[in-house]
């Protein structure tokens, strides 16, 4: 009698296991193919079934070249995606011509989408100016606060340096900042400001510049460029600070903050003004478009422009997930992107005003002492703020 129930049991166990692996091929059949590698959930369209490759065709570029990427790791992928053909170039030199062939809407692609997309497979771009190490990293310094500016925007970098940007010691943390920048060629139609940059590499030397071409849709390249050089440098820098040169940043404000952190909350620390559920932009004349060919989908969470804080920790996990990830034409999204892949989520903060006040406040000085950061300010409202806020006569 026990060998028969025995059997029975072996039986009843080998069916379950039988309907539950039916279940599951149907399952999949059924529903849309989605990556949820490394915690994504990033919808990459159709309904696609593993044995019909040529439903893939008409996914957009970006989340074909992660399926490219995933199918190195998930042997099931590799049939699927084969007949893709995107291979992505081994060299700088080579263009990404394979891309802008699938892409069938590519000619009506803005000029410089056009150029991201035939080189969005190269990080591999020298450093033209750099200043000594000691001057940018002086010995002991914790906050690096890196400022991303355009070559030809004297004016926002020499406001910054006058007011909140001055390197130094504030409260009982050492303050560094440097500024950011890439190539605009006078080929392009920009001015040739050569010699106006040598005299202010020659007097501030804080500046990094490198070899590619300075546009909008090359912001997120230049995050990560700034990355790669953070890993070899500025050792001491626990906390970095990445904003635009069009902010008003309270130092102060923003070194009171981190002070009242614990050792475990700094670490794994990225935080800004938090958006969530975002979605592309379709529209060709917006700032921000992104083609449906090329992206489809909503955005995972991401700190919008203007300024992030984070920890040296997060700054490192960030550029080795981006070694993995396609780039991303709009900057604060591709961060997103990156963190997401690490199963990181970004902390909201009320005192990052990433769009501006409402216009009643922005002439009530003592508003200003409630916000770490404000956005969209000319160098001469960032001037005038910073005097404003320094009088002894305020009264707040």
């Amino acid at each position: 009698m026990k060998l028969g129930y025995i059997k029975a049991y072996v039986w009843l166990a080998c069916v379950l296991v039988a309907n539950v692996i039916v279940y599951t091929v149907v399952t999949l059949s059924r529903r849309p193919l989605s990556l949820q590698a490394s915690g994504r959930a990033a919808f990459i369209g159709g309904h696609v079934r593993l044995w019909q490759p040529r439903d893939l065709r008409g996914l957009p570029l970006w989340e074909l070249l992660m399926l490219s990427r995933d199918q190195l790791n998930k042997p099931m992928l590799q049939n699927t995606t084969a007949q893709l053909n995107l291979t992505l170039p081994g060299t700088c030199r080579e263009s990404f011509h394979e891309a802008s062939q699938s892409l069938a809407d590519f000619s009506s692609y803005p000029g410089h989408l056009q150029a991201f997309v035939l080189s969005m497979h190269c990080r591999d771009y020298p450093l033209l100016v750099r200043p000594a190490e000691e001057e940018a990293c002086p010995n002991g310094t914790q906050l690096l606060v890196a400022v991303k500016s355009q070559l030809a925007n004297f004016d926002r970098r020499q406001a910054i340096r006058q007011t909140w940007g001055q390197t130094g010691q504030v409260g009982d943390v050492i303050v560094k900042t440097l500024f950011l920048l890439g190539r605009q060629d006078s080929g392009d139609g920009h001015p040739d400001l050569e010699a106006l940059l040598e005299l202010e590499r020659q007097k501030n030397r804080d500046l990094l510049l490198w070899d590619f071409q300075d546009t909008f849709y090359n912001l997120s390249l230049k995050d990560i460029l700034f990355l790669g050089w953070l890993r070899g440098h500025c050792p001491s820098a626990e906390l970095i600070f990445l904003g635009d040169d069009d902010v008003f940043l309270r130092v102060d404000a923003l070194v009171a903050y981190t002070g009242g952190l614990n050792a475990i909350t700094r670490r794994g620390l990225f935080t800004g003004h938090v958006i969530r559920d975002a979605a592309p932009i379709h529209d060709c004349k917006h700032k921000y478009y992104i083609p449906k060919s090329f992206y489809q989908g909503t955005y995972p969470p991401y700190v919008g422009g203007g300024g992030i804080l984070y920890s040296r920790d997060v700054a490192t996990r960030l550029y080795e997930a981006s070694c993995h990830l396609p780039l991303f034409p709009i900057d604060n999204i591709y961060l997103g992107i990156c963190l997401r892949e690490l199963g990181l989520v970004p902390q909201n903060h009320p005192g990052f005003w990433t769009f501006n006040m409402e216009a009643e406040g922005q002439e009530d000085l003592c508003a200003y002492k409630e916000f770490i950061l404000v956005h969209h300010r000319t160098s001469q409202e960032i001037i005038r703020l910073w005097r404003s806020l320094h009088d002894p006569a305020l009264a707040c």
